[in-house]
């Protein structure tokens, strides 16, 4: 642990993290921006927010979702068609159990869906009493699921691809801790803005404290993002990084976190997104290379996002152990 940190450095205790570094998971931002945090404590029914999982479910997910609760309302009223009596059904019929369960489930897909091709129809009590309501439940599923599309479509997002590293490189004379983004989609991402935390363990007396840092960067703002950007902590005698060793960092459970903040002009509103890198993800004597390049016609710029992770190693590099 270092001692040094919080004597010779000033501390930002309005990050919303605690300073008890044992009642913390070993990182606190998830690979997908996510907090590290799982609540416990309240009544199910509390914790239970239906619309907000269904829109912030990986796409995936959503679509097995609506794929299986489609399969699941077939089968239910199939099952009702059934207990009624499928001579309740007019139209042709198989003559099996599993011939009939087929013919009430495509029936059923019919009804909750509108379409109603002709070649089957309720004629008694019972059929028609279930097939007016399936009705009612189709109608209100697809209106709940225009709801949730259009809420998943245009909700703004940032989708930013980051190297899988972080590298000590030359920086004016010094060094400097970097890691690159780029904009993995089309749309115009102005008026960015960054902030670098540093999140480390801490001796204090006989209590280890988690203490945060934040780091200044060459460049905490660009107009836009068009192209990849290197965020670079120069490692100067105003960086809590400054003659640390990398070992110590790793020691310490160090984590750097990065906040992203942008305008994006497509939804004409401002997105947010989180990342954070462990020490143990830092390369010494390494530095990136460019990722981009003007096209063969001289007409475009060419941006490699699949090379945003590419660096070489630097044999000469002085860094002060």
């Amino acid at each position: 642990m270092i001692k040094r940190f919080s004597l010779r450095y000033k501390t930002d205790n309005d990050t919303g993290f605690g300073s008890q570094s044992n009642n913390q998971g070993s990182k606190l931002i998830n690979a997908d921006g996510s907090y590290n945090v799982k609540h416990s404590g309240l009544p199910f029914l509390q914790r239970l927010n239906v619309f907000h999982e269904l829109i912030t479910l990986p796409t995936w997910k959503f679509n097995l979702l609506v794929f299986a609760a489609f399969i699941v309302l077939n089968c239910f009223f199939a099952s009702l068609y059934l207990m009624v009596g499928m001579e309740q059904i007019e139209g042709d019929m198989g003559k099996t159990t599993a011939e009939q369960f087929s013919d009430a489930f495509f029936f059923s897909a019919q009804t909750l869906t509108t379409v109603g091709y002709g070649r089957q129809n309720p004629v008694g009590l019972y059929a028609n009493l279930i097939s007016s309501f399936e009705c009612l439940v189709g109608l209100m599923s697809f209106a709940l699921m225009t709801g949730l599309l259009y809420s998943r479509f245009s909700r703004p997002m940032a989708k930013l691809i980051y190297s899988h590293n972080m590298v000590i490189a030359p920086y004016q004379n010094k060094t400097g801790l970097m890691f690159r983004l780029a904009n993995a989609r089309k749309n115009q991402l102005i008026e960015c803005e960054v902030e670098l935390l540093l999140s480390m363990n801490v001796q204090e007396g006989n209590q280890v404290m988690r203490k945060f840092y934040n780091l200044n960067l060459e460049r905490s703002r660009i107009n836009s993002l068009a192209l990849s950007w290197t965020i670079v902590h120069p490692i100067d005698e105003q960086s809590p990084l400054h003659e640390v060793t990398l070992k110590d960092v790793i020691d310490g459970d160090a984590e750097f976190m990065f906040f992203f903040k942008a305008f994006d002009d497509t939804y004409s509103q401002h997105v947010h997104t989180r990342h954070s890198y462990k020490a143990s993800q830092i390369i010494e004597n390494a530095k990136f290379i460019s990722m981009f390049n003007r096209s063969e016609d001289g007409t475009a710029t060419i941006l490699r996002l699949n090379e945003i992770n590419t660096f070489e190693k630097i044999n000469t590099l002085n860094i002060k152990e």
